[in-house]
């Protein structure tokens, strides 16, 4: 065939061909320009948390420490009421050695009138701000106009009169929570106490009209003004359980009744052969004494500071 003779590489002859027209371009004079649009994907999550864990919650902030309120009466009435009781203690300390079980149930009535008398006076209930109080500004403004003076000009019948019925809400509304507080402490913390003073060494099987009037007493003195002043806060109460509320006049006379029964039980097993050392007294003479002794030192030396318990060294390993 043809083709198997013809050359297989031609050579095109070009020299009669004239080519008319800009030159062409070479590779460096061709600009190449890329662009890059980088965009932020679309999503609800922020960027610092797609690769950490998910965070808990915070932990509800606690109450800052319970202060008396500023008030003249509050302030003279909280540093009497605790004489008070100890004066109470000691005018019927000898009828209590002759007859605890009657001496309790008769004082009994009494402390709670005077426990609710200081917290109407001195404590603001609980969901009241316990930081922030009134602006004395504007009340000593309204004690600046007098009752009889005139406020309309050309109604000389309207006269400034004063406010009965807030006051008087303003007092129901710290004798209702106080009255609340002493029903749930004798329902609640009065069965808690027995059980304790069971625990710690109370007799089981004799005394028990000893041990629930002593209980009482305590819860009294204990836990009727946590539950004004707090309420139901799980958070507030978790620091009492763990003994890590910042001090108060409240909380240092919780710790110092639970404290000072404590200590008033060591006579009890002394072989002195007193008459004062009989089942509860000495326990309950503690009671109110380190109730006394924890609201004075919450208030004034130690107020704001917290119990820190600190773990101690680990013990030394036992060479063989």
């Amino acid at each position: 065939m043809c083709g198997e003779n013809a050359p297989r590489n031609r050579q095109l002859d070009t020299s009669g061909i004239t080519i008319s027209g800009p030159p062409p371009k070479t590779l460096h004079h061709l600009n190449f320009t890329f662009t890059f649009n980088l965009q932020q994907p679309n999503t609800s999550i922020p960027p610092d948390t797609m690769s950490s864990p998910a965070q808990p919650p915070p932990p509800p902030k606690s109450p800052p420490p319970t202060t008396i309120q500023p008030t003249q009466l509050a302030q003279t009435y909280a540093t009497v009421h605790p004489l008070l009781l100890l004066s109470l203690l000691a005018a019927r300390f000898h009828a209590l050695i002759a007859d605890p079980v009657a001496e309790l149930t008769n004082a009994l009535p009494l402390l709670a009138v005077l426990q609710v008398a200081y917290m109407t006076i001195c404590l603001p209930p609980a969901g009241e701000d316990h930081a922030h109080h009134p602006d004395e500004k504007d009340r000593e403004a309204k004690k600046s106009i007098p009752a009889g003076m005139v406020l309309r000009p050309g109604k000389p019948g309207y006269r400034r009169r004063a406010n009965a019925s807030s006051s008087g809400n303003a007092v129901m509304a710290k004798v209702i929570p106080s009255l609340l507080s002493l029903t749930l402490t004798t329902l609640l913390a009065t069965p808690v106490l027995a059980l304790c003073l069971v625990l710690f060494g109370a007799p089981v099987t004799t005394h028990h009209a000893e041990t629930a009037l002593c209980a009482a007493h305590m819860a009294v003195l204990a836990a009727t003004a946590l539950i004004y002043t707090h309420g139901v806060d799980g958070a507030v109460w978790k620091e009492v359980w763990g003994a890590s509320r910042p001090a108060d006049a409240v909380w240092g006379a919780a710790l110092g009744t639970c404290v000072g029964a404590w200590l008033g039980a060591i006579p009890i097993p002394l072989d002195w052969d007193r008459p004062w050392q009989a089942y509860p007294i000495t326990i309950l003479t503690g009671a109110y004494i380190g109730h006394c002794v924890g609201s004075f030192l919450g208030r004034s030396l130690l107020f704001g500071k917290r119990l820190v318990l600190v773990p101690g060294p680990a013990p030394a390993p036992v060479s063989s």
